[in-house]
């Protein structure tokens, strides 16, 4: 047997012999070869003829059983055409029947041709074969009378006949759906049952089609598996009312009624296109609406109309039907773009769709993407052209363009800039961004000089040029009219503008301190301090470093500070940049200006020394100035000579030169020997001891310095404590801070203390330990100092 072929199975009561058990009785008369048990089973468990007892009590003729056609999907698909014959193969009982079934397990064999049409078709066997083996039956059967024009044409003919189809179609459509009741046609003539579910099964998808069991006639529905059943008036009982029956969606062909229910969204589609338009190009767009959904389910309203741009050559109508074909083509079946996806998309284009279909259209990646971009642009300036408000608009998927498309983008943006109001130039320019084209302000110079007049006359207009492909021609433009704005009759209110708002657009381009505008704009941006101050001055060191033009120490410091003054730090930073040669008399009487408002400190005095040569007759800073200078000088000479370099130097030296270099002085004791600096701080005095009281403690409280070098303050101010020439009041100071320090360390770092002290002499590592003990002990300060002062330098008191 061909694969090509449906298999065949007879079914009868069989005499000796005659049958494939060999006995008398019913069975299978006779298979084609090949025939599995599988699909014996399925045709003998569902798909053979039903006689109707009662007519056989009554004994009615053999002529008024009508034929039955059932279908099944039980593991195969089998249809089957049963007939009544009266009296058995003895000749004695009535109910005897043949049956011939089709069975196959490819779904493919029915072509597409539905079960239902099979009713009188030609080639089915009413008797059985003359032995035990049967033809098969071709693939793609020839179908009875029941073909699809003809269908259509007997719908039509009926009465109400597109309402009824709308209600059996949805019937049918929702019969596989969880709790979905069965379909059941009462009907004196079986062929008319059959042509509504041949008509109905047209417009669902064959792969569902096949699946739809139904058997015609059935004498006990209530206890058939089929989901579409169809009984004779005699045999129907209660089931013929359809408002009594909660298990059945009945159609009573006797008495015209049905219970109405909400038709399926498939049925209001198809049913009145198969009734209108041509019905095999019907049948196939259901088809087509079923491949476009197989990886996702049940086709959906997008699935069908597509199908019906295809097949039926159906136009896009309305925007809703739009909207829903372009969300379709944004997430496509896989079809191919040319035969499926460049045609409806030309559909639902030529129904002149509304933005924001164009805008779903967008995202398509057809080969006529461009064109849609085109269309969406041309919509939305033209909504802005009529100062239709729009509404946010999500950015595009990136996308080149072509350069002929490119160019239709961009006159599109350049023509309309001319016809705009200049308060609506922002939503253009950031439409043009959105779609990303850079409009040549060239071809619309006119219309962006009156936008930049007016932009600059809105200083709050909330305009971002950030958010524009042309932002820095436009702020190009925009300096250029606040320029002239300067040197204007309105010269204070755009300043006040710049200060408000104009600095946070043009900070990132001023780079001339000798530009009106760029210097109002660092003064704006310097004065709101932070990073923008940071940012801007660092902008502006760069001109220090070089200056090319006379008056540019003048002319930063202007832009500058003109309204905030310098930190100490940033005035350093100033006249550290700017070199001697170009420090003028002006720039250093402004840095005076900052300095005598200032607390005296090391920026301040670096600050004044390379100021030195411009201090004149102010005393106070003279006296600083030197006093540093000696200062200075004695630390340089100490870090090179240590010991050698005496303290005579620093006798005259003021307190607030001494705070100010604390940190300094500190240093270069401790990169020195311990005895050298220690000399050094007797020698010196009560004035570097105070300085030292509060820079020692600095030094070893600071996680951040070496530990060894912390260890050196802690040694140093220990030995300076308890020197003859410290006062008590540094003993003191230093005795608490020893304590601080011993409260908070352990013996691991007693002993690191007294190693240290050790190789300096071994009578400090001894009285270190003494006032650890002491300390320890809780003694009084004063007796601790008289008992270590004794034990360290062999003296009493007096």
């Amino acid at each position: 047997m061909s694969a090509r072929e449906f298999h065949s199975l007879y079914y009868t009561d069989c005499r000796p012999g005659q049958g494939l058990r060999g006995g008398a009785g019913f069975q299978f008369q006779a298979v084609s070869p090949g025939t599995t048990d599988e699909m014996m089973t399925a045709v003998q468990r569902s798909a053979l003829y039903e006689a109707p007892v009662g007519w056989m009590r009554a004994k009615r003729e053999v002529a008024d059983y009508p034929p039955s056609l059932v279908h099944v999907h039980d593991g195969v698909y089998a249809t089957a055409r049963g007939i009544y014959l009266g009296a058995e193969a003895g000749g004695v009982r009535e109910g005897n029947q043949f049956t011939h079934a089709l069975a196959t397990a490819d779904p493919q064999l029915y072509g597409p041709i539905r079960p239902a049409q099979l009713w009188g078709a030609p080639w089915w066997v009413e008797q059985p074969a003359s032995s035990t083996e049967c033809e098969p039956v071709p693939a793609e059967p020839e179908a009875g009378p029941f073909g699809v024009e003809a269908l259509r044409e007997w719908v039509l003919g009926q009465q109400d006949g597109e309402a009824w189809l709308l209600a059996v179609h949805s019937a049918l459509d929702r019969v596989h759906e969880q709790d979905a009741p069965r379909v059941l046609f009462v009907s004196e003539e079986a062929e008319t049952a059959v042509r509504w579910i041949a008509a109905a099964t047209l417009l669902l998808p064959q792969e569902r089609a096949l699946r739809v069991e139904f058997r015609v006639f059935a004498t006990n529905p209530q206890y058939s598996r089929h989901e579409v059943l169809a009984v004779h008036p005699d045999w129907a009982g209660s089931l013929a009312d359809p408002d009594r029956n909660a298990d059945f969606a009945v159609f009573n062909l006797v008495s015209g009624k049905y219970r109405k229910a909400e038709p399926t969204e498939a049925a209001r589609h198809w049913v009145p296109r198969f009734l209108a338009a041509d019905p095999y190009d019907v049948v196939e767009a259901v088809e087509l609406a079923h491949q476009f959904a197989r990886n996702r389910g049940r086709p959906i309203g997008a699935d069908r109309l597509a199908a019906g741009v295809l097949m039926l050559d159906e136009p896009v109508t309305g925007q809703d039907s739009a909207m829903s074909l372009a969300e379709w083509l944004a997430c496509p079946p896989p079809v191919s773009t040319t035969d499926v996806l460049e045609p409806v998309l030309e559909a639902v284009l030529a129904a002149a769709p509304a933005l924001p279909v164009l805008t779903r259209l967008a995202e398509t990646t057809t080969q006529q993407a461009g064109r849609v971009r085109i269309a969406l642009l041309r919509g939305e300036i033209d909504e802005i052209v009529r100062g239709t408000p729009a509404e946010h608009r999500a950015p595009l998927s990136p996308r080149p363009w072509s350069p002929d498309e490119e160019e239709a983008a961009s006159v599109l943006v350049e023509a309309a800039a001319g016809a705009i109001a200049p308060e609506r130039m922002d939503l253009l320019l950031r439409t043009a961004t959105r779609f990303d084209i850079r409009p040549r302000l060239g071809r619309f110079g006119e219309a962006s000089g009156r936008f930049v007049e007016w932009w600059a006359q809105h200083p709050h207009a909330g305009i971002d040029p950030a958010r524009w492909t042309c932002g820095p021609d436009m702020l190009d433009l925009l300096r250029d009219a606040l320029t002239r704005r300067l040197t204007g009759p309105n010269a204070d209110e755009v300043a006040r503008d710049i200060n408000d708002r104009w600095w946070r657009l043009l900070a990132p381009a001023i780079s001339d301190p000798f530009d009106p505008l760029d210097a109002a704009v660092a003064a704006a941006a310097v004065a709101t301090g932070d990073t923008a101050r940071r940012e801007t001055i660092a902008v502006f060191r760069e001109r220090l470093r070089s200056p090319d033009h006379p008056g540019t120490g003048e002319a930063v410091w202007e832009a500058l500070f003109r309204t905030s003054p310098p930190t100490l730090a940033e005035l350093k930073d100033f006249v550290t940049t700017l070199p001697s040669t170009a420090m003028s008399d002006a720039v250093a009487q402004r840095a005076f200006a900052v300095l005598e408002k200032s607390t005296v400190s090391g920026r301040y005095l670096d600050v004044l020394r390379m100021l030195g040569h411009h201090i004149g007759d102010r005393e106070k800073l003279r006296k600083l100035w030197e006093d540093d200078g000696r200062l200075r000088a004695w630390v340089s000479s100490f870090a090179r000579k240590g010991a050698q370099t005496g303290a005579e130097s620093l006798e005259n030296v003021s307190e607030e030169v001494f705070i100010a270099r604390a940190t300094e002085i500190t240093a270069v004791l401790l990169g020195a020997t311990p005895q050298a600096a220690l000399a050094v701080i007797v020698q010196a005095g009560n004035q570097l001891q105070q300085t030292l009281v509060h820079e020692l403690p600095r030094v070893w409280n600071d996680e951040q310095v070496a530990s060894d070098r912390r260890d050196q303050a802690l040694a140093l101010a220990f030995l300076t404590c308890w020197q003859d020439a410290s006062s008590e009041q540094v003993r003191t100071a230093f005795d608490k801070a020893l304590e601080r320090w011993a409260a908070k360390h352990k013996q691991a770092d007693y002993r690191r203390i007294s190693k240290l002290l050790r190789g300096i002499e071994a009578d400090y590592a001894a009285a270190w330990h003494e006032w650890l003990k002491d300390y320890s002990q809780q003694k009084p300060k004063s007796s601790r100092t008289r008992e270590i002062a004794r034990r360290l330098f062999s003296r009493r008191e007096k």
